[in-house]
């Protein structure tokens, strides 16, 4: 059976040993405590406590990337540790496409603005030494968010992170090198062009003419983020080039099998390797930071005998033997959502913009979502599912408030 912990502070707000859920209702039905928050839950005592009898140690894992991170906290006592918490962090990815469109709207201004002088080199924030771009700082403002909102609840003293490091080189050539292989290029030329040219020995590769204009064709186009790289990219003429406009995913596995290639993606193992220095120097604020290899989690997960998962990965991380059953506790799906909402309407019914409801049909099925748009003229609302999945123009009575949103979502 999954367990599940809450969190438990005293009357002064200082935090104590995580306890079983169960016990906490008791406390709570017994009006010894009240309940503080629910998802995750948090109870507060009605009386102070002098100390925790439990000499015990909370030490958190981070298994950090770059869409999903891997959390948890694992509770080391004198006779066995367990894990009291875990979790896995969804990061946004809808961040770029916002700076994108901020960036056109600028640029529209100040394109109708009277004429000056054009300005280069102006911004000091994009050039200051040590800067992360926003796209990927976001990501690990992110983890700091949800590791200061669960300082509030345990004393975490200790922080595991898995530090990344990872062979893009290897990516690219699908394999270990050995020492000297990566002193050997593996460009055929300086010029990208030049070199996948030269690689199909100057014809098109699917008609193979040569005396005619040679285009280099991206296999998996740069739309559905592509790599610009040998393995990527093919010569044809202009004739074969045109025809896959617009239905380029036709002709991948055609193309690919000619040349022997893939499509290798970068830029996840790039984002997290780019942020990993200012998470490794706010980690360092706020506790004793300790750096593990992903080696050493692959090898102890085996060892230990437990099932991959980002949030069991961050069991592991935290480099305290855990068993098996220790680890089958409640997995939370954490989002942390951006802070200013734009809604225009402040409140339906009761409902406000991001709370977590469950809708009801009236068939019996229900979905568990969160209020994402309001419309008072017709009392309806558009819910997100935990799923993910898109529900637009329900009606907001058969709504019930589970609870109600506070900057991050606990599902």
């Amino acid at each position: 059976m999954t367990k599940n912990y809450a969190f438990v502070i005293d009357k002064n707000g200082k935090s104590l040993a995580p306890t079983n859920i169960n016990k906490a209702w008791i406390l709570i039905r017994k009006k010894k405590a009240t309940l503080a928050n629910k998802y995750p839950m948090l109870i507060q005592l009605n009386y102070e406590v002098e100390e925790d009898k439990q000499e015990c140690q909370f030490i958190c894992g981070i298994d950090d990337g770059s869409n999903h991170v891997g959390i948890a906290i694992v509770q080391k006592c004198k006779t066995r540790n367990k894990a009291v918490f875990k979790g896995t962090i969804e990061q946004r990815k809808d961040v770029k496409g916002l700076i994108d469109t901020r960036r056109g709207y600028r640029r529209y201004k100040r394109s109708h603005k009277r004429y000056r002088q054009p300005r280069f080199d102006n911004r000091s924030s994009s050039t200051r030494k040590g800067r992360v771009a926003p796209s990927i700082l976001q990501k690990k403002e992110a983890i700091i968010r949800v590791i200061n909102k669960l300082k509030k609840w345990i004393n975490i003293t200790e922080f595991h992170l898995e530090d990344v490091a990872i062979d893009i080189r290897a990516l690219t050539e699908g394999k270990k090198l050995y020492k000297w292989q990566y002193q050997k290029s593996n460009r055929l030329d300086e010029n990208i062009r030049k070199a996948v040219i030269l690689r199909d020995k100057c014809k098109c590769m699917e008609c193979a003419k040569s005396n005619c204009m040679l285009e280099v064709h991206h296999i998996v186009p740069k739309r559905l983020q592509g790599a610009n790289s040998l393995s990527n990219l093919i010569t044809l003429c202009s004739k074969c080039h045109d025809k896959t406009k617009g239905i380029e995913e036709k002709y991948i596995e055609h193309y690919q099998k000619m040349i022997d290639g893939n499509n290798v993606r970068f830029d996840y193992a790039q984002h997290v390797m780019q942020g990993k220095t200012w998470l490794r120097k706010e980690l360092s604020k706020l506790g004793k930071l300790i750096l593990s290899t992903g080696g050493d989690t692959a090898n102890k997960r085996i060892d230990w005998n437990i099932e991959k998962s980002h949030s069991n990965d961050a069991i592991v991380v935290a480099d305290l033997k855990v068993n098996n059953d220790e680890c089958d506790i409640k997995d939370w799906i954490i989002k942390p959502m951006r802070r200013k909402s734009k809604t225009k309407v402040e409140e339906l019914k009761g409902f406000r913009h991001r709370d977590l409801v469950k809708y009801t049909k009236r068939n019996g099925e229900s979905y568990i979502a969160y209020i994402t748009a309001l419309y008072p003229n017709k009392k309806q609302c558009n819910m997100t599912t935990i799923e993910g999945k898109v529900l637009k123009r329900y009606g907001v009575k058969p709504l019930k408030l589970l609870w109600r949103f506070n900057k991050i979502y606990w599902f």
